[in-house]
Protein backbone atom coordinates (compact mmCIF):
# COMPACT_ATOMS: atom_id res chain seq x y z
CA UNK A 1 0.00 0.00 0.00
CA UNK A 2 1.58 3.22 -1.15
CA UNK A 3 0.78 5.23 1.99
CA UNK A 4 2.42 2.55 4.16
CA UNK A 5 5.52 1.93 2.03
CA UNK A 6 6.17 5.71 1.86
CA UNK A 7 5.38 6.53 5.50
CA UNK A 8 9.04 7.03 6.49
CA UNK A 9 9.63 9.35 3.54
CA UNK A 10 6.62 11.41 4.53
CA UNK A 11 7.62 11.60 8.18
CA UNK A 12 11.12 12.81 7.41
CA UNK A 13 10.31 15.23 4.62
CA UNK A 14 11.29 18.88 5.15
CA UNK A 15 8.60 21.14 6.55
CA UNK A 16 7.46 23.80 4.10
CA UNK A 17 4.93 26.62 4.19
CA UNK A 18 1.43 25.42 3.31
CA UNK A 19 0.89 28.59 1.29
CA UNK A 20 4.06 29.54 -0.61
CA UNK A 21 5.84 26.14 -0.25
CA UNK A 22 9.07 27.76 1.00
CA UNK A 23 11.05 26.34 3.92
CA UNK A 24 11.65 28.11 7.22
CA UNK A 25 8.12 29.15 8.17
CA UNK A 26 4.47 28.04 8.06
CA UNK A 27 1.47 29.61 6.40
CA UNK A 28 0.56 31.56 9.56
CA UNK A 29 3.97 33.24 9.48
CA UNK A 30 4.24 33.58 5.71
CA UNK A 31 5.25 37.10 4.64
CA UNK A 32 3.53 36.74 1.24
CA UNK A 33 0.00 36.17 2.51
CA UNK A 34 -0.91 39.76 3.39
CA UNK A 35 0.45 41.23 0.16
CA UNK A 36 -1.31 38.61 -1.98
CA UNK A 37 -4.57 39.05 -0.09
CA UNK A 38 -4.67 42.75 -1.00
CA UNK A 39 -5.19 41.69 -4.60
CA UNK A 40 -7.12 38.47 -4.13
CA UNK A 41 -9.65 40.07 -1.77
CA UNK A 42 -10.47 42.40 -4.68
CA UNK A 43 -10.66 39.39 -7.03
CA UNK A 44 -7.51 40.51 -8.80
CA UNK A 45 -4.49 38.38 -9.63
CA UNK A 46 -1.36 39.26 -7.61
CA UNK A 47 1.33 40.80 -9.80
CA UNK A 48 5.00 41.49 -9.16
CA UNK A 49 6.68 44.89 -9.49
CA UNK A 50 7.05 44.33 -13.24
CA UNK A 51 3.39 43.53 -13.75
CA UNK A 52 3.92 39.79 -14.21
CA UNK A 53 1.65 37.17 -12.70
CA UNK A 54 3.08 35.75 -9.48
CA UNK A 55 3.40 32.01 -9.04
CA UNK A 56 3.10 31.26 -5.37
CA UNK A 57 3.94 27.65 -4.57
CA UNK A 58 1.33 25.45 -6.24
CA UNK A 59 -0.89 28.44 -6.92
CA UNK A 60 -0.61 30.15 -10.25
CA UNK A 61 -2.40 30.70 -13.50
CA UNK A 62 -1.92 30.08 -17.20
CA UNK A 63 -2.43 33.02 -19.49
CA UNK A 64 -3.57 33.42 -23.06
CA UNK A 65 -3.08 37.17 -23.19
CA UNK A 66 -0.48 39.77 -22.33
CA UNK A 67 -3.16 41.43 -20.21
CA UNK A 68 -3.16 39.72 -16.76
CA UNK A 69 -6.85 40.54 -16.33
CA UNK A 70 -7.71 38.46 -19.41
CA UNK A 71 -6.23 35.22 -18.24
CA UNK A 72 -7.92 31.84 -18.28
CA UNK A 73 -8.05 29.80 -15.12
CA UNK A 74 -6.45 26.37 -15.52
CA UNK A 75 -8.07 23.62 -13.44
CA UNK A 76 -9.76 26.19 -11.20
CA UNK A 77 -6.40 27.34 -9.86
CA UNK A 78 -7.54 30.88 -9.12
CA UNK A 79 -10.32 29.74 -6.80
CA UNK A 80 -8.00 27.36 -4.93
CA UNK A 81 -5.42 30.17 -4.64
CA UNK A 82 -8.09 32.51 -3.28
CA UNK A 83 -9.25 29.94 -0.71
CA UNK A 84 -5.71 29.09 0.43
CA UNK A 85 -4.76 32.75 0.87
CA UNK A 86 -8.02 33.54 2.68
CA UNK A 87 -7.46 30.66 5.12
CA UNK A 88 -3.86 31.72 5.81
CA UNK A 89 -4.88 35.38 6.21
CA UNK A 90 -7.67 34.55 8.68
CA UNK A 91 -5.24 32.36 10.59
CA UNK A 92 -2.65 35.12 10.81
CA UNK A 93 -5.27 37.61 12.03
CA UNK A 94 -6.55 35.17 14.66
CA UNK A 95 -3.08 34.39 15.95
CA UNK A 96 -2.13 38.04 16.08
CA UNK A 97 -5.20 38.70 18.22
CA UNK A 98 -4.19 35.77 20.46
CA UNK A 99 -0.67 37.01 21.03
CA UNK A 100 0.88 35.00 18.22
CA UNK A 101 -0.39 31.68 19.55
CA UNK A 102 -2.82 29.25 18.03
CA UNK A 103 -6.18 29.30 19.75
CA UNK A 104 -6.75 26.02 21.49
CA UNK A 105 -9.76 24.04 20.40
CA UNK A 106 -12.51 23.99 23.01
CA UNK A 107 -13.73 20.56 21.88
CA UNK A 108 -11.64 17.65 20.68
CA UNK A 109 -12.66 16.06 17.41
CA UNK A 110 -11.59 12.70 16.05
CA UNK A 111 -9.33 12.84 13.01
CA UNK A 112 -10.85 9.61 11.71
CA UNK A 113 -14.63 9.82 12.14
CA UNK A 114 -14.92 13.59 12.72
CA UNK A 115 -17.08 13.26 15.85
CA UNK A 116 -16.45 15.43 18.89
CA UNK A 117 -15.34 14.28 22.33
CA UNK A 118 -12.60 11.84 21.44
CA UNK A 119 -9.52 11.31 19.26
CA UNK A 120 -8.32 8.51 17.01
CA UNK A 121 -6.85 6.75 20.04
CA UNK A 122 -10.32 6.26 21.54
CA UNK A 123 -12.37 5.95 18.34
CA UNK A 124 -14.55 2.82 18.43
CA UNK A 125 -15.51 3.35 14.78
CA UNK A 126 -11.86 3.25 13.74
CA UNK A 127 -11.14 0.19 15.88
CA UNK A 128 -14.03 -1.67 14.26
CA UNK A 129 -12.89 -0.66 10.79
CA UNK A 130 -9.42 -2.04 11.52
CA UNK A 131 -10.94 -5.37 12.55
CA UNK A 132 -12.95 -5.38 9.33
CA UNK A 133 -9.78 -4.64 7.34
CA UNK A 134 -7.93 -7.57 8.93
CA UNK A 135 -10.76 -9.97 8.14
CA UNK A 136 -11.28 -8.65 4.62
CA UNK A 137 -7.57 -8.85 3.86
CA UNK A 138 -7.41 -12.43 5.10
CA UNK A 139 -10.29 -13.37 2.80
CA UNK A 140 -8.70 -11.60 -0.16
CA UNK A 141 -5.27 -13.12 0.36
CA UNK A 142 -6.76 -16.61 0.47
CA UNK A 143 -8.53 -15.95 -2.83
CA UNK A 144 -5.37 -14.38 -4.32
CA UNK A 145 -3.24 -17.36 -3.32
CA UNK A 146 -5.75 -19.74 -4.88
CA UNK A 147 -5.86 -17.92 -8.23
CA UNK A 148 -2.26 -16.72 -8.58
CA UNK A 149 -0.36 -19.68 -7.14
CA UNK A 150 -2.61 -22.73 -7.14
CA UNK A 151 -4.48 -22.12 -10.41
CA UNK A 152 -1.90 -20.27 -12.52
CA UNK A 153 1.35 -21.33 -10.88
CA UNK A 154 2.61 -17.75 -10.70
CA UNK A 155 5.67 -17.83 -8.48
CA UNK A 156 9.42 -17.31 -8.50
CA UNK A 157 10.94 -19.78 -10.94
CA UNK A 158 7.92 -20.11 -13.24
CA UNK A 159 8.62 -20.01 -16.99
CA UNK A 160 6.35 -17.61 -18.89
CA UNK A 161 5.84 -16.31 -22.40
CA UNK A 162 5.81 -12.52 -22.62
CA UNK A 163 5.37 -9.86 -25.28
CA UNK A 164 7.62 -6.81 -25.22
CA UNK A 165 8.89 -3.95 -27.37
CA UNK A 166 12.34 -4.08 -28.91
CA UNK A 167 13.98 -0.84 -29.91
CA UNK A 168 12.65 2.68 -29.52
CA UNK A 169 9.49 4.35 -30.75
CA UNK A 170 8.52 4.91 -33.55
CA UNK A 171 10.66 2.11 -35.01
CA UNK A 172 10.20 -0.37 -32.15
CA UNK A 173 9.06 -3.94 -32.86
CA UNK A 174 6.82 -6.23 -30.84
CA UNK A 175 8.62 -9.40 -29.82
CA UNK A 176 7.63 -12.55 -27.95
CA UNK A 177 9.96 -14.64 -25.84
CA UNK A 178 10.28 -16.82 -22.79
CA UNK A 179 11.34 -15.54 -19.40
CA UNK A 180 11.75 -16.66 -15.81
CA UNK A 181 9.91 -14.98 -12.92
CA UNK A 182 12.56 -13.73 -10.52
CA UNK A 183 10.59 -11.68 -7.98
CA UNK A 184 7.03 -11.10 -6.73
CA UNK A 185 6.07 -8.57 -4.06
CA UNK A 186 4.00 -10.97 -1.95
CA UNK A 187 4.66 -8.94 1.21
CA UNK A 188 2.75 -5.81 0.15
CA UNK A 189 -0.18 -7.35 -1.74
CA UNK A 190 -3.51 -6.63 -0.04
CA UNK A 191 -7.23 -6.42 -0.72
CA UNK A 192 -6.91 -2.94 -2.25
CA UNK A 193 -4.95 -4.57 -5.09
CA UNK A 194 -8.35 -5.71 -6.38
CA UNK A 195 -9.98 -2.24 -6.56
CA UNK A 196 -11.20 -1.47 -10.08
CA UNK A 197 -10.18 2.19 -9.87
CA UNK A 198 -6.96 3.79 -8.69
CA UNK A 199 -6.32 5.25 -5.25
CA UNK A 200 -3.37 7.62 -4.98
CA UNK A 201 -2.57 6.74 -1.37
CA UNK A 202 -3.76 3.11 -1.25
CA UNK A 203 -2.20 2.08 -4.57
CA UNK A 204 -1.19 -1.58 -4.19
CA UNK A 205 0.31 -2.95 -7.43
CA UNK A 206 1.18 -6.58 -8.06
CA UNK A 207 4.81 -6.48 -9.21
CA UNK A 208 5.96 -9.59 -11.12
CA UNK A 209 9.54 -9.26 -12.37
CA UNK A 210 10.69 -11.39 -15.29
CA UNK A 211 14.22 -12.07 -16.57
CA UNK A 212 14.21 -12.24 -20.37
CA UNK A 213 17.30 -12.15 -22.58
CA UNK A 214 19.35 -10.83 -19.69
CA UNK A 215 16.93 -7.96 -18.96
CA UNK A 216 14.60 -7.55 -16.00
CA UNK A 217 11.09 -6.47 -16.98
CA UNK A 218 7.84 -5.99 -15.06
CA UNK A 219 4.59 -7.57 -16.25
CA UNK A 220 2.17 -4.73 -16.92
CA UNK A 221 -1.12 -6.48 -17.78
CA UNK A 222 -1.73 -8.20 -14.44
CA UNK A 223 -5.15 -6.54 -14.07
CA UNK A 224 -6.40 -8.06 -17.33
CA UNK A 225 -4.74 -11.46 -16.90
CA UNK A 226 -5.81 -12.17 -13.30
CA UNK A 227 -9.38 -11.64 -12.06
CA UNK A 228 -8.23 -11.05 -8.49
CA UNK A 229 -6.24 -7.94 -9.53
CA UNK A 230 -7.91 -4.63 -10.44
CA UNK A 231 -6.63 -1.32 -11.84
CA UNK A 232 -5.33 -0.35 -8.39
CA UNK A 233 -3.11 -3.42 -8.55
CA UNK A 234 -1.60 -2.60 -11.92
CA UNK A 235 2.06 -1.46 -11.91
CA UNK A 236 2.55 2.20 -12.79
CA UNK A 237 4.64 3.46 -15.66
CA UNK A 238 5.60 1.95 -18.99
CA UNK A 239 9.39 1.76 -18.94
CA UNK A 240 10.82 -1.75 -19.17
CA UNK A 241 7.38 -3.36 -19.04
CA UNK A 242 6.18 -6.49 -20.81
CA UNK A 243 2.86 -8.28 -21.18
CA UNK A 244 2.14 -11.78 -19.96
CA UNK A 245 0.96 -14.06 -22.79
CA UNK A 246 0.89 -17.45 -21.05
CA UNK A 247 2.41 -19.54 -18.27
CA UNK A 248 4.58 -22.27 -19.80
CA UNK A 249 5.89 -24.00 -16.69
CA UNK A 250 4.10 -23.23 -13.41
CA UNK A 251 6.04 -23.08 -10.15
CA UNK A 252 3.68 -23.41 -7.23
CA UNK A 253 5.56 -21.74 -4.41
CA UNK A 254 4.15 -22.47 -0.97
CA UNK A 255 3.88 -19.29 1.04
CA UNK A 256 4.05 -19.44 4.81
CA UNK A 257 0.59 -19.76 6.44
CA UNK A 258 1.26 -16.49 8.26
CA UNK A 259 1.14 -14.65 4.91
CA UNK A 260 -2.65 -14.79 5.04
CA UNK A 261 -2.68 -12.79 8.31
CA UNK A 262 0.30 -10.46 7.77
CA UNK A 263 0.46 -6.82 6.66
CA UNK A 264 -1.92 -5.57 9.37
CA UNK A 265 0.36 -2.62 10.09
CA UNK A 266 -0.44 -1.11 6.67
CA UNK A 267 -4.09 -0.64 7.63
CA UNK A 268 -3.02 0.94 10.91
CA UNK A 269 -0.95 3.44 8.91
CA UNK A 270 -3.95 4.08 6.66
CA UNK A 271 -6.34 5.10 9.45
CA UNK A 272 -3.68 7.22 11.16
CA UNK A 273 -3.16 9.22 7.98
CA UNK A 274 -6.62 9.38 6.41
CA UNK A 275 -10.12 10.12 7.65
CA UNK A 276 -13.21 7.98 7.16
CA UNK A 277 -14.53 10.58 4.73
CA UNK A 278 -11.40 10.40 2.55
CA UNK A 279 -11.47 6.59 2.59
CA UNK A 280 -14.99 6.78 1.21
CA UNK A 281 -14.66 9.43 -1.52
CA UNK A 282 -10.89 9.79 -2.04
CA UNK A 283 -8.76 12.93 -2.23
CA UNK A 284 -10.09 16.04 -3.97
CA UNK A 285 -7.32 15.67 -6.55
CA UNK A 286 -8.43 12.14 -7.50
CA UNK A 287 -10.84 11.19 -10.24
CA UNK A 288 -13.15 8.20 -9.72
CA UNK A 289 -11.37 7.12 -6.54
CA UNK A 290 -12.52 3.76 -5.11
CA UNK A 291 -14.75 3.62 -2.05
CA UNK A 292 -12.34 1.82 0.28
CA UNK A 293 -14.92 1.51 3.04
CA UNK A 294 -17.33 -0.37 0.78
CA UNK A 295 -14.47 -2.46 -0.64
CA UNK A 296 -13.50 -3.62 2.84
CA UNK A 297 -17.09 -4.54 3.71
CA UNK A 298 -17.43 -6.45 0.45
CA UNK A 299 -14.37 -8.64 1.11
CA UNK A 300 -15.16 -9.00 4.80
CA UNK A 301 -18.30 -10.94 3.88
CA UNK A 302 -16.49 -13.36 1.55
CA UNK A 303 -15.13 -16.68 2.74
Amino acid sequence: MRIHENKDKQLHSKATCGYCRKEGHNQYQCPHVAEDWKSLSQYRIPLDENGNIIRRGWHGQSTTSSDPLKTTVYNNLFSSWFTACQKAMNGQIARKANGGKRKKATTRTCGYCGDAGHTRRDCDDMKQFLKDCYKANENWRRAAYKELVEEHGISVGACVKVRYSKGYWPSSDQKEGMGIITEINWGSLNLFSSCNSISEFANSPLSIEVLINGEHKTISNVNTFFEIIGKNGKPRGWYNNCQLVSIITPAKEKLAPSWIYDYKESFETLVKKKSKHILKIGMTSERSAPNLLAHVQNWKSKE
